[in-house]
């Protein structure tokens, strides 16, 4: 190409723009264009968004409030598109729609950042408004901004319900929060004030955590739920799994407290929790009065049969336990502790029988034997359900022993 070529080439794209214009700001026009027409579609929306992507990360465009204002626009406008095919029965899809909502805050809340200027006095301080006691500030764009976002407001909270369903957890989560972000902001007159379901919102906001596997983030969610007035079961409950699965047994117990406190007897879980933590400590006095209050509310509790076994075995011995263990795997023969609590009955009992026998050889082993026999079905369940307690284990391999079960003790001894 020779120079003259090159020459009037460059002129022609110089021509090509108008004066003033940076060809990164004429890509913020053609999108602003491109959205006015009458007949935009889903796919006319990304294209416009596609034009006017990189004046987001180009440093001419970048820190113009017009330019976050716009992408805000697009994508609020595209998520209306969404509803409007939907209305008319046209197949949609969820996960777009839903996040072409998050994208219209995350620009919405940039814009608002590079727009809101504050009015300075004669010695450059911020002035402040008589009526409201907040600084003076001037704005372009930001009105339009916020009532697109505040008509939207309860789409974020539908849009949130609809991620979910769809398993997209990450969308969920943040269609919720900012839901509740925009309830709560008290920042700035023009948002909107708290409303009586954000509680509500920052329990289902948890679930979304739990979902995708933030565990600490959900307890935080699920506190903040019932400290702002949610108080149904299922925001203690969810919080007990995950404080449980965190390992924070002292937590666990301060929750189960203040869910005793307000449901009662009504779900023996927060009781057999408390309970059990009184024995951890040896406290049986304190564990038999809960058991006394949660038993005449639950008579044919598993569970709670089985920690008064244990209760009234350490308070006496095993032999006034039994009554309470046998009464648990009769109600529950899947109840894997009250199985072991029964197996180890007779297996105690056989042991002591031995020890306390003259006999030796095989009368001795006529004697005890069936007693073993006795253990083993309960024993052997124990292990089939929690084959991670190793006092089962151990019981099992002497009994096998004992028998001669030299099968079973070698599948046992295999880890079979």
């Amino acid at each position: 190409m020779t120079v003259v070529k090159r020459f009037i080439i460059i002129c022609f794209a110089a021509m090509a723009l108008p004066v003033g214009v940076s060809a990164q700001q004429l890509l913020v026009n053609q999108a602003k264009k491109a959205i006015t027409g009458l007949t935009m579609t889903i796919d006319s929306y990304n294209k416009a968004f596609a034009k006017l992507q990189p004046a987001l990360t180009n440093d001419e465009t970048k820190d113009r409030a017009e330019t976050w204002a716009l992408a805000n626009r697009i994508k609020i406008e595209q998520y209306d598109k969404y509803m409007d095919n939907r209305r008319v029965g046209k197949k949609i899809d969820v996960k777009a729609m839903g996040h072409s909502l998050i994208d219209a805050y995350d620009y919405g809340l940039k814009a608002l950042q590079l727009d809101t200027i504050k009015v300075l006095d004669g010695k450059g301080e911020p002035r402040i408004d008589k009526k409201s006691k907040r600084p003076l500030f001037k704005t372009k764009y930001s009105k339009d901004v916020v009532n697109r976002l505040l008509e939207h407001h309860d789409s974020y909270r539908i849009a949130g319900s609809e991620m979910y369903n769809v398993k997209d957890w990450d969308g969920a989560y943040k269609a919720w929060d900012y839901y509740c972000q925009m309830a709560t902001r008290s920042d700035d007159p023009r948002w909107i004030r708290p409303d009586s379901i954000v509680a509500e919102v920052r329990y289902y906001q948890g679930i979304a955590a739990w979902q995708r596997t933030d565990t600490i983030d959900a307890v935080r969610l699920f506190s903040i739920a019932r400290h702002s007035g949610y108080q149904r079961k299922e925001a203690y409950d969810y919080a007990l799994v995950c404080l449980s699965d965190l390992g924070n047994e002292k937590e666990v117990v301060r929750l189960a407290w203040e869910a005793y406190v307000k449901f009662g007897t009504s779900d023996p879980q927060y009781i057999r929790i408390l309970i059990n933590n009184f024995l951890e400590r040896d406290d049986f006095s304190g564990a038999n009065d809960l058991l006394g209050e949660a038993m005449e509310a639950n008579p044919d509790d598993d569970e709670l049969l089985n920690l008064k076994g244990l209760v009234v075995e350490n308070q006496e011995d095993i032999y006034e336990a039994f009554p309470y263990y046998q009464r648990c795997v009769e109600l529950n023969d899947s109840n894997a502790s009250g199985l072991f609590n029964v197996g180890r009955y007779f297996y105690n009992k056989a042991q002591e029988t031995r020890q306390n026998s003259n006999l030796y050889g095989k009368k001795l082993a006529a004697l005890v034997n069936p007693i073993y026999r006795e253990a083993l079905p309960y024993l052997e369940k124990s292990f089939a359900i929690n084959p991670n307690n190793p006092d089962v284990r151990n019981a099992l391999r002497d009994i096998y022993y004992k028998l001669g079960e030299a099968n079973k003790l070698q599948a046992i001894e295999s880890g079979q």
